[in-house]
C-alpha cells in the first residue's frame, strides 16, 4: 500500500472563518500604526501573509518593515475576534474526510497554506481540526507560494521518514494558486470551489481533479482509494 501526502489549504478550502483574518489584520494594523481599514486595497486569495502584510506597508507607506511584530500583534488581534466568534464554521465534507482517513496508517495530512503559522493554528483549533496537523508550510517567509508548499513536502518527509512520491502528493485549495503551486512541483492538484473562486473559473486552470464542495466527501474519498492501489 502506497503513502498519500494530502496537502490542505485552510481558508475557503477547510474553513470558512467569514473574513476574520482581514479583520484582525486591520485591527493590529490600527492598533500598531493608527491606520484604518489598511488592508482594504490588498489582495489576501492565494497568497502569503507575508507578502499581504508587505503589500500593506507599502500601500500604506510604513516604512517600519516589522512583519514579526505585525505578525505577533495579528496573533493577539485574532485571538479576540475568535473569542466569542459563532460564525467560522468547517466547510462541507471535511470533518468526515480528516475523521475518517486519520486514523489509516498510510495517509498523512499536511498543511499548505498562506496564514502564517500562529494564525493557521488559531484558525484551526477555534474549530477543532488542530489535531489532524502535525506539520505544514505557512506563509511566515518572503518566498512564493510554491515555495513554502515545496517546504511542506521536505518537512513531512523528515518528519515521517517517508520519501513520498510526486505522484501520491495532492495539493488540495480553492484557488488558482493553489492548483499553479502543484502544477509547478509536478505533483497531484485537487481543486474546489469553496473559496471565492467559481466551478468554472478554477476548470480553467485544469487541475487533476475539481469539485463544487466535498459534501458527498466519498467521491474525495473515492480519489484517494484508487492511488492507494
Amino acid at each position: 500500500m502506497e503513502n498519500i501526502l494530502l496537502i490542505w489549504d485552510i481558508d475557503g478550502t477547510l474553513i470558512d472563518c467569514k473574513g476574520l483574518g482581514r479583520k484582525a489584520m486591520d485591527k493590529a494594523f490600527l492598533n500598531l500604526y493608527r491606520k484604518e481599514k489598511a488592508f482594504k486595497d490588498v489582495s489576501m486569495a492565494g497568497r502569503l501573509d507575508f507578502q499581504i502584510v508587505k503589500n500593506a506597508f507599502e500601500i500604506n507607506k510604513i516604512l517600519d518593515n516589522n512583519i514579526v511584530g505585525f505578525f505577533d500583534k495579528y496573533e493577539e488581534m485574532l485571538k479576540e475576534e475568535l473569542k466569542d466568534n459563532t460564525s467560522s464554521r468547517i466547510l462541507p465534507g471535511i470533518d468526515e474526510i480528516l475523521e475518517i482517513t486519520s486514523s489509516e496508517e498510510n495517509l498523512y495530512h499536511i498543511l499548505g497554506t498562506g496564514n502564517c503559522e500562529k494564525g493557521a493554528r488559531l484558525k484551526l483549533s477555534h474549530l477543532g481540526l488542530d489535531k489532524y496537523f502535525h506539520i505544514g508550510g505557512f506563509g511566515d517567509e518572503d518566498i512564493e507560494r510554491w515555495e513554502a508548499i515545496e517546504k511542506a513536502i521536505g518537512k513531512a518527509k523528515d518528519f515521517y521518514e517517508i520519501d513520498f512520491e510526486k505522484k501520491n502528493i495532492y495539493v488540495i485549495g480553492d484557488t488558482p494558486f493553489d492548483v499553479e503551486c502543484g502544477k509547478i512541483l509536478g505533483v497531484r492538484t485537487v481543486a474546489v470551489a469553496t473559496g471565492r473562486y467559481s466551478y468554472e473559473e478554477l476548470s480553467r486552470c485544469k487541475p487533476d481533479y475539481i469539485f463544487y464542495n466535498f459534501e458527498v466527501f466519498e467521491d474525495f474519498l473515492s480519489i484517494i482509494r484508487k492511488l492507494e492501489k
